[in-house]
């Protein structure tokens, strides 16, 4: 997945994160689905907590297709491209993908 793509997800504060969260081993969102494997969790890509620390994030597939449906939803709604097509539209392309590689 493209990070672009994780970029266009609501972050948590990163501060906030537990150690098992921080590098991706539990869901970003829920804390759970501990262990993570490669398998069952959607890459969100490295991101930067407020000290610089490198932070490898990344979330089970049932809250990152809730999150990913709900900015589609949103994306959608304002983006005159994606009333049309979905397809001509990046974000919105974008977001359709992750929400079915989610139901995967």
């Amino acid at each position: 997945m493209p990070t672009a793509v994780a970029d266009l997800l609501p972050l948590p504060d990163l501060n906030g994160l537990t150690a098992e969260q921080r590098r991706g081993a539990a869901c970003l969102w829920d804390g759970t689905h501990s262990p993570l494997k490669a398998t069952t969790a959607i890459d969100l890509g490295e991101h930067q907590d407020s000290d610089a620390t490198t932070l490898f994030l990344r979330a089970c597939k049932a809250c990152t297709q809730r999150y990913a449906l709900a900015e589609l939803q949103d994306h959608s709604a304002k983006c005159e491209p994606c009333v049309i097509d979905h397809t001509q539209c990046p974000t919105g392309l974008a977001l359709v993908r992750l929400v079915r590689d989610a139901r995967r």
